[in-house]
Order: structure tokens, then sequence, then C-alpha cells
């Protein structure tokens, strides 16, 4: 997969380069929009700064493990179902020992370590979706015919889904089940059960809306935030400030107000807002231009994957990265409700950066295999056929 992508000479240093401006733009936006806050309760602005970058480090170690066993070794099923007991293990502990912020329990502490066990969700169901529904495609069924295989992913995804949501946290329970709901349509799920299952989701959606009081104001708050503009809509109306006093081309690095204790969680999920503030118009057009090459450089990998399975685990991991930052984006100009997603590699949280970092690191390892591939189909017939029995076992042998 040699093929140029734009300035790059392939999709690989293409994703490489994006995400090393995103961790720069990243970090710069991380300190400014912290800095009050860390000094204030640390006495050292560059708190969170630092653990960004120390997050950043473990998630570009864990890119290179992942690239050298490859994605083939991870998608074992024992692996697989070795780490679907372990993050159900863990979101249940959640559910009695976990640390409550902000009246959500979706923290859980291992020592010096703060997890938030619906983040490592994410990327292992995809893991499993692209694992099963990619063997379906692999041998030319539908997968209405495959009922046994279907259920293996839905059975954890209901069960995890139904876990996040009673954190409570609907939103990233949403997140969970649509992103394994768009393996199946990529999979080739019938029309009809696509648009049986949206509109029960949609309806469903609705019921779980307005199934509690707290559920149904914070809907119609979102609708106009300033039904409740000291409540549950402030962080909202904040929010949309920060962005309109930005202006063309903003106030500049570290000049925004709305840090200075007027948006909460300015530097996690809200982050945004503050980089709209201090950048500009300008600014936000760029980053989004940025997010949209990722894009473009993922789905560049993912449909030159001849692999069904690798083909399957670049489209999530496409959808993972790419959704969710184009949902904060979305959440942080009231375009959607308040959701608690974080926008990816801008935003800081550790489990959120090494989980991004992991999903990188799958899709460049699919990158690798269809590298191999191509390699191996260009060798003599004689070293080919021997070669062929290592490939297939799992992981090309350097």
């Amino acid at each position: 997969m040699k093929k140029r992508f734009l300035l790059w000479d392939n999709p690989c240093i293409a994703v490489y380069a994006l995400v090393g401006v995103l961790l720069l733009v990243g970090g710069i936006n991380v300190f400014s929009a912290s800095f009050v806050k860390a000094q204030g309760m640390f006495g050292d602005g560059l708190y969170f700064l630092l653990l960004y970058y120390v997050y950043a480090l473990l998630g570009i170690v864990a890119i290179a493990i992942i690239r050298y066993f490859g994605y083939k070794f991870w998608l074992n099923k024992k692996l697989l179902y070795l780490a679907l007991a372990v993050v159900l293990g863990m979101l249940i502990a959640v559910e009695f020992v976990g640390e409550v912020n902000n009246g959500a329990a979706r923290w859980l502490k291992i020592g010096p370590l703060k997890l938030q066990p619906s983040e490592i969700a994410k990327p292992l169901l995809i893991m499993i979706a692209a694992k099963y529904l990619g063997n379906v495609m692999k041998r030319g069924e539908r997968l209405s015919q495959r009922l046994g295989d279907c259920l293996c992913v839905i059975i954890p995804t209901l069960i995890i889904g139904f876990l996040v949501y009673k954190q409570p946290d609907m939103g990233t329970a949403a997140i969970i089940v649509a992103l394994v709901m768009g393996l199946f349509v990529v999979a080739g799920l019938p029309m009809l059960w696509v648009t049986g299952m949206g509109i029960l989701g949609v309806v469903g959606g609705g019921i779980l809306a307005f199934s509690s009081e707290y559920r149904a104001h914070r809907f119609m708050v979102w609708l106009d935030p300033w039904l409740d503009a000291q409540g549950r809509g402030y962080q909202t109306i904040q929010s949309l400030k920060a962005i309109g006093s930005g202006g063309l081309t903003g106030t500049g690095w570290g000049h925004g107000a709305a840090k200075f204790a007027f948006l909460p969680e300015s530097h996690t999920d809200f982050a945004f807002a503050i980089f709209c503030q201090e950048n500009g118009l300008i600014g936000a057009f760029l980053l989004i231009l940025v997010f949209c090459l990722l894009c473009a450089a993922c789905c560049k990998i993912a449909f030159h994957t001849r692999d069904k399975v690798g083909f399957l685990l670049a489209v999530g991991v496409t959808f993972l990265i790419i959704g969710q930052a184009f949902s904060n984006m979305a959440m942080v100009c009231g375009l959607l409700p308040v959701i608690g997603v974080p926008l990816t590699f801008i935003s800081y949280g550790g489990t959120s950066m090494v989980i991004s970092m992991v999903a990188i690191g799958l899709l460049l390892s699919v990158y690798d295999e269809e590298e191999r591939l191509q390699k191996l189909e260009a060798e003599p017939p004689e070293k080919r056929r021997s070669d062929l029995r290592v490939v297939h076992s799992g992981r090309w042998q350097r």
C-alpha cells in the first residue's frame, strides 16, 4: 500500500504526521485551558500538561507493541474473551467502588492509576465485532445466516452498554452501541434490519431520555439552555459564549477568559471551546481540517485492505477516532446534548489518550499486514509458498 496520500508517501506516514500535529496542538491547548486550575489545585501550572504527555508517551509505547505483534495476534479469541472478562469486572466494580464525580461513578482507582473502563470497552468491542463479522464476510455469507456469530457481538455489546448506562452515562452507552451497529451496517446487515433497528434505537432512546425527570429536564435544556441558565444549561451557555467571543482570529493562546472559572471542564470535555476562543473561526476550521485529513488517511488504509477482518477493524477505529471527535465538537457547539465525550487528542484525559493511541496502533497494524501481503505476492512463487504458512498463522516473521 505504497500509494501516495496527498503530501505524504503513504497513509501510514500521514497518520503519524497528523496525530503528531494533534498532540502538539492538544498539549498547547491543555496547558492554556488548565494552567489556572492546575496552579490553584497543585501549585504547578504545568501539572496537566506534563500528565498529558506522560499519557501520550504511554500511548506511543502501546502503538509500538501493537504493531510489533500485529492485529491478528490481538484478535485471538482467548485474548478477546480474557479482555472482555476484565472489562466486565471493572465495570461491575465501578458500580460498587467507583470514584464519583459530578454525580456519576465512571472511574476506577487502582493504586495511583485512575481508569475509565467505558473507554477501554470501545476498542475491545470493535475488535470483537471485527473478528466475528469479518469472518462472516470472508466466507461470503450473510449476517442473517450466521446468528451465532452475530450474538457473539450483540450480547457483550448490550451487557457493556447497560453497565455503562447504569453509571449513569447514557451518552457513552449510546456511542458504544452506535459503534458496533455501524460495523454491522458496513458488514452487510440487510437494509430492512438497519431500518428496523434504527427505528428501535430512536424510540428506545426517546423512552430512556424521558424515563426520569432528570433526563427529560436535561433534554429540554439541550434544546434551550436558557431554560436553566444557572443550572444544567450553564455549561452550554458558557461554551457558546467562549466560542462566540473568539471571533475570526481568536484572543491568542493563553488569553481566553473562559478558563478563569467561567467554563467547567475547560481542559477536558470542553477543551474545544477554549481552543475556539483563543484561535477563532480560522483556528477551528484548521483543526477540523486536520481531523478530516486524518479521516481520509484512515479510510485509505481501510479500503485498500483485502482482509475483511482488518477492513472492519480499520473502519471501527475510524468510527471511534473521528466519530468521537466530531461528536465532541457538536456537543460543545450545542448541536448535541452534553454527553461527556472528550475531543480526541485535544482534551485532557489519561484513559482516553491511551485508548485513542491503542486504536491508532490497531489501524497501523492493519496497514502493516497489507504491506506484508503485497511484499509476499511480489516474491517468486517457490518462496511465496513457503512463506504463506507464516502469514496465515498470525504475525509475519521479521
